[in-house]
């Protein structure tokens, strides 16, 4: 008797994931439609994603872009350094100064892994390489982090730095004050990041998403791996994936992205996420532009230092 309670369950999961495969065909897809369309969810048409690791959302068009980034970092570095330097470090070089590798790849998306390539060569190493032999980089002077940052440690302001240390000036003249008082930086593109945040977790909870993630789960678990969603792999990047990458950690990656593909997951995702960030972006139209217009006032100071050298 024991034993029948413990499998009851495993066998209504099971039908449960029976049901859910059966998902995956047209008109399963068009009846979670009308499901979704009844509980307020926004319609979606889920199309195949040719790069999903790149696939372009909507509120990308509102913050900045790779290569205004790198103008930007660009940009702090040069402000940093002219800083120092007028201050009493003649020899400081930002070790900071932005640097385009090789290696462009987008690994994840807000679903986890995505890329079969990335998953092949790195598993799930999110960051840099999983070959970190480089060493850290040599500690600074105590005196010239104050310069840098201000105060640190006990240690006091440096004579002549401004506040927050030549970083803050930096900073403060990249990053002004906003249109209605609230500071920009790279990191934080105000409202972008906020509605970005808000879009993702309302496709988290979306019928078709879950669903989805459902039909993965249950073929992640017949390739032998007990994970209920894709965020319990991606999280366990400097846990369980530490060191060289394995054999085992490549097999999971390449195995959780097939999933996502055989179960349309990454498609389901995109097109749902797709769909929440255009209905925030109609609500926040006027904010969205004046928040871009302020953008472009920066990237276009931060060139005017790339060309001047200093500002």
């Amino acid at each position: 008797m024991h034993h029948a309670r413990q499998r009851l369950p495993l066998l209504l999961a099971a039908a449960v994931a029976v049901a859910a495969l059966g998902a995956c065909s047209g008109p399963s897809t068009e009846k979670q439609g009308g499901a979704a369309a009844a509980t307020g969810e926004p319609p979606v048409k889920v199309t195949p994603q040719p790069d999903p690791a790149n696939a372009a959302l909507p509120l990308d068009a509102y913050g900045f872009d790779k290569s205004q980034q790198k103008v930007l970092q660009q940009a702090q570095d040069i402000l940093t350094e002219a800083c120092m330097r007028r201050i009493g470090f003649a020899s400081f070089k930002n070790s900071n100064t932005y640097v385009a590798g090789p290696d462009t790849r987008r690994s994840t998306s807000g679903i986890g892994l995505v890329d079969a390539d990335s998953a092949k060569k790195y598993g799930y190493r999110t960051g840099e390489l999983p070959n970190r032999d480089a060493g850290a980089p040599a500690k600074r002077d105590p005196s010239e982090t104050a310069a840098l940052f201000g105060p640190q440690d006990g240690v006091p302001a440096h004579p002549g730095a401004p506040e927050g240390g030549c970083a803050g000036e930096a900073a403060r003249k990249l990053y002004p004050k906003g249109p209605k008082g609230t500071s920009t930086t790279p990191a934080g593109n105000g409202l972008v990041d906020e509605l970005t945040q808000q879009a993702g977790d309302r496709a988290r909870g979306d019928s078709r998403v879950t669903a989805a993630i459902s039909q993965w789960s249950s073929c992640m678990r017949d390739a032998g791996f007990q994970v209920k969603t894709p965020w319990e792999l991606q999280q366990m990047e400097g846990t369980r994936w530490t060191g060289p990458v394995t054999g085992e950690e490549i097999t999971a990656a390449t195995t959780d992205v097939s999933c996502k593909q055989k179960t349309k997951l990454s498609d389901t995702w995109a097109a749902v996420l797709t769909a929440y960030q255009n209905t925030l972006i109609e609500k926040h139209k006027q904010d969205l532009d004046q928040e871009k217009k302020h953008l472009g006032e920066q990237v276009a100071f931060a060139e005017k230092v790339l060309k001047d050298g200093a500002a």
